[in-house]
């Protein structure tokens, strides 16, 4: 049976957030800046694998190392930091229209997943699992 820990809890919001993200950023894809384009799509798919595969392994039973973990949530605290904000300086200059406002949110909400995951390399650092 499953154990539901407050890491858990971290890892599904994590994992719902980043789907939320790939939603946000298939309706406001534009071909503007290429280092802001790789950077979000990079992160965002590149974690969704990453957090289906760490999510699955604790429902499973079979966590990933600490180490491993706290490596995976550091990065990616620092990568949808860095996204978030390339995006919301892509999508501020636009004209108001719901492009500029998907874009901003899409920015914004990515923000927020790197202060979760900021939280989760604190759990796990602090071994809350």
């Amino acid at each position: 049976m499953a154990v539901i820990t407050r890491l858990a809890i971290v890892k599904f919001l994590e994992l719902l957030l980043v789907c939320i993200l790939i939603g946000l950023h298939y309706h406001s894809f534009r071909t503007g800046d290429d280092h802001t384009a790789m950077i979000t799509m990079g992160t965002f798919g590149g974690y969704l694998i990453i957090l289906v595969g760490l999510f699955a392994g604790g429902v499973m039973g079979t966590p990933v190392n600490r180490r491993v973990d706290l490596f995976f949530s550091l990065i990616g605290c620092a990568l949808f930091i860095a996204a978030g904000a390339l995006n919301i300086h892509e999508f501020e200059k636009y004209n108001k229209s719901s492009l500029r406002d998907t874009g901003l949110a899409k920015g914004s909400i990515s923000v927020i997943e790197g202060a979760l995951f900021l939280v989760d390399a604190v759990l796990t650092f602090r071994g809350e699992a």
